[in-house]
């Protein structure tokens, strides 16, 4: 049986309808800021429970223009370093300086007690990154904090979709939220972003800034450093589509995570990463850590090669801090040098601490789990891991395959 990294199934029905809204696209001569842009916006603001909600050409322009509107240009942003790197590069665009914090290996998260040392006078926001749709168990504590410091709490949800602590949605936690729609997430149109928020100022500046700047209000004047953050309506058609089924697609998510749940109690070597009290992930990943004696290396190639189970891409194998790009760039952009490193940075690279995200980086993993996995083929990965790890733990690299 062979399980592959990522399925994205769509039905007959679905393509079909798809190929009908870019015919209708086509036909109309209107590719961008037109009828299906306006009505994915609607259904996600809906959807998360926002009352704004912009649309952008990716996650990562998302939230650059978020932190524009929040105004973070020339003081420092904190990014926990347990993230994909554009969250980084994203506040560095709007003009900031990246200050990296500690991240929690019991829900991957930000280190609320890291967060609480790395604030400085110039810190104006915070990216808090909900990690495989989980979001933070310290959530209250990192408000307290950024309300007392005056730091404003910007949402990383690209993982999130549809992600809620005490029954309120990622994307509505903070300030704004940022969502990605790239091919792995949660939901997906190929490429695009969106930013969702309460506060109408933040939601009409980041319209002008994703249109290089144009004012609707001034006659399309511009009055912001804008830049072309749009999305196309080819985009929305398949967002539209998906917010139509969003409810099966998170619920074969969870029904997955929850077999998993349930079938790896007690497997050697393997602990699942449960998300907090009051938290409903919608598993961007299924996110497990391995036993400190387990080489996730050897143990992802004999899954591999012994059983045709491909394990997806980790959470991440390499913490932000440790990038080899901040051997030539400082954290606020700028080309390095002795002299930059002391008038921008401060920080030499590679020499703060980070033991949580350092241990998060080298003992995860993260399971196969998509909507259309059936009950066999999730027990066929159940099955496969056991005697895999069991395998290692009697220290024989390679396995005999389980079945098909």
């Amino acid at each position: 049986m062979k399980i592959p990294v990522l399925r994205i199934p769509y039905s007959d029905e679905s393509v079909i309808e798809v190929q009908a809204g870019i015919a209708e696209v086509l036909r109309s001569c209107r590719f961008a800021a037109g009828k299906y842009v306006n009505e994915f916006e609607q259904r996600f603001a809906e959807f998360v429970g926002a009352r704004y909600a912009a649309a952008t050409s990716s996650g990562t322009s998302a939230l650059e223009i978020t932190l524009r509107t929040v105004g973070v240009q020339d003081g420092s942003v904190i990014v926990p370093t347990n993230t994909f790197i554009a969250t980084a590069f994203a506040a560095i665009s709007a003009g900031a300086r990246v200050i990296f914090a500690d991240c929690d290996p019991d829900d991957l998260c930000l280190d609320a007690d890291d967060l609480e040392r790395k604030i400085e006078p110039d810190t104006r926001a915070l990216i808090l990154v909900h990690i495989g749709g989980i979001i933070s168990a310290k959530l209250e504590r990192i408000r307290q904090i950024c309300a007392r410091r005056g730091v404003c709490l910007v949402e990383d949800c690209a993982h999130a979709h549809g992600s809620r602590r005490q029954g309120v949605a990622a994307g509505t936690l903070g300030a704004a939220g940022a969502f990605s729609f790239f091919p792995t997430k949660v939901l997906t149109c190929g490429e695009g972003g969106m930013i969702t928020t309460h506060d109408e100022g933040l939601y009409r500046e980041a319209l002008i800034l994703r249109n290089h700047g144009k004012n609707p209000q001034q006659g399309a004047d511009i009055t912001g450093f804008g830049y072309n953050w749009r999305m196309s309506e080819f985009n929305a058609v398949v967002g539209v589509e998906q917010m139509k089924r969003v409810d099966r697609i998170i619920g074969e998510r969870q029904e997955a995570a929850r077999f998993y749940d349930q079938h790896l109690k007690g497997i050697f070597g393997l602990r699942p990463v449960s998300p907090p009290a009051g938290v409903t992930s919608t598993y961007y990943k299924y996110v497990a850590h391995l036993d400190s004696s387990i080489d996730r290396d050897v143990f992802k190639r004999n899954l591999k090669d012994d059983f045709d189970v491909e394990l997806t891409g980790e959470v991440y194998a390499t913490p932000c801090h440790q990038a080899p790009v901040w051997e030539r760039t400082c954290y606020c952009g700028r080309q390095r040098s002795p002299r930059a490193a002391r008038s921008c940075c401060r920080t030499p690279f590679r020499r703060d601490s980070f033991p949580g995200a350092e241990q998060i980086a080298v003992h995860h993993v993260c399971l196969p789990l998509y909507p259309g996995l059936t009950q066999a083929e999730l027990g066929y990965v159940v099955a496969s891991l056991e005697q895999a790890l069991s395998q290692m733990a009697a220290g024989k690299e390679h396995v005999a395959v389980a079945g098909s």
